[in-house]
């Protein structure tokens, strides 16, 4: 779970969460599975991004820890000489 969203808080013990504006109390009982993801490995994300026939003008990382999608940036500029960004929580980008 990401830091800063309700299944975090909730992994992390909280006895109250705040959803739709309102406290609740958390009733869960939670089970922690470390090293599983529902989402692509990085070897398939990386044989995705092999499938592109043009290379894209910029590709921006925006899933994942911080730490995870540095790795995963610089794995891609390293394989693929791509222009690799990780933007920040509210950060702009003009795309022309």
């Amino acid at each position: 779970q990401a830091r800063g969203t309700l299944g975090r808080e909730i992994v992390e013990g909280a006895e109250e969460v705040r959803i739709l504006g309102r406290m609740r109390p958390v009733k869960a009982s939670i089970r922690r599975l470390d090293g599983f993801s529902a989402h692509a490995d990085q070897s398939e994300l990386l044989r995705w991004l092999s499938g592109f026939r043009v290379q894209p003008k910029r590709l921006f990382v925006v899933h994942g820890e911080q730490k995870a999608s540095e790795l995963f940036a610089g794995v891609v500029q390293k394989n693929h000489h791509w222009n690799v960004s990780i933007p920040q929580y509210l950060d702009k980008v003009t795309l022309n």
